[in-house]
């Protein structure tokens, strides 16, 4: 880096050649050498010069506005590359609704871990409310949250991905019979669903609301997975990510049912805190989902469709 940039650029802040040195840790007249071989090979008048101020010329202003991006770009690629021989290390903590937590955040911590050995995540399972809270509160780096979010305060939510959701139901339940459906028959059955708080009992209420049911008998529960359990009983039905139920319905244990009429997807999405102070550690982990692919398939699951 051209030392007299330097000098040119903590000049032209200072508007003192003697400030300049003492920041630099040099003599006035070597900030005064620096500046005259910098003028000389530019051939302009960089500062006006008198014993009461030292302003810009025109071609200084010019020259300063450059001379910043060109010092920032500077310092970027000398951290890029130190971070070629220096692996990065650190702690990051990561907040996830359970149903992200359960079943897609594995496989992102392993392909990051691949990649970055040394930095260790924290992480917090919690339903979607908990993680948001925990965000605002400043005690998590990066939740991932279910459901329609929104930005509010000083929340920054990213979009990630979605999965659609389906009908769960025990394997040979009447309902995989019909190739209609019959709501009122749904209003019947018992509804095993996630607890208040939870993306997943958003898109749930959401769906009870697009079908115009109101069931009598409902069971909330804190884990998809205790969920998924309880229907393979026969204990009731469920709505579920398709991704989530995918091994017990290839395994015949459940049998997820599409409503074809009544699309709802599972949103994943991004949660940071504008105002936190990111760390390195958390900000390769941000660059990282950016680009992250999730492995093939991860998304497909057998189940059959129906179209009321």
């Amino acid at each position: 880096m051209d030392n007299n940039l330097i000098v040119f650029v903590n000049v032209a802040e200072q508007e003192s050649f003697s400030r300049a040195a003492n920041l630099l840790h040099m003599t006035p007249s070597a900030i005064s050498l620096n500046i005259k071989s910098l003028e000389k090979k530019l051939e302009v008048k960089l500062f006006d010069r008198t014993n009461k101020y030292v302003r810009l010329t025109t071609a200084g202003e010019i020259l300063y506005e450059h001379a910043k991006e060109i010092l920032y770009k500077y310092t970027h690629v000398k951290h890029l590359l130190e971070d070629l021989n220096q692996s990065p290390t650190g702690p990051i903590s990561i907040g996830a609704a359970y149903t992200f937590g359960e079943y897609f955040l594995p496989n992102i911590l392993f392909a990051f871990h691949k990649m970055y050995p040394k930095i260790l995540p924290d992480i917090k399972i919690l339903n979607s409310k908990r993680v948001s809270r925990r965000i605002d509160n400043h005690e998590l780096d990066v939740g991932f949250v279910v459901g329609d979010v929104f930005e509010e305060g000083d929340r920054v939510i990213t979009p990630f991905s979605q999965d659609k959701m389906v009908l769960v139901v025990p394997y040979n339940h009447p309902l995989t019979q019909k190739r209609h459906l019959d709501f009122r028959q749904l209003e019947e059955e018992t509804w095993i669903i996630r607890e208040e708080g939870s993306g997943t009992r958003k898109v749930t209420n959401r769906l009870f609301s697009q079908l115009g049911i109101s069931p009598n008998r409902i069971m909330s529960f804190g884990s998809s997975q205790t969920i998924k359990k309880s229907v393979a009983l026969g204990l009731g039905i469920s709505y579920l990510s398709e991704f989530v139920v995918k091994e017990e319905v290839s395994l015949g244990k459940l049998t997820s049912i599409e409503l074809k009429d009544y699309p709802n997807t599972g949103k994943f999405s991004i949660m940071t805190n504008k105002t936190k102070i990111q760390s390195r550690p958390t900000n390769i982990f941000l660059d990282f989902l950016q680009s992250y692919t999730p492995p093939k398939n991860i998304f497909l699951s057998q189940g059959q469709s129906i179209i009321r």
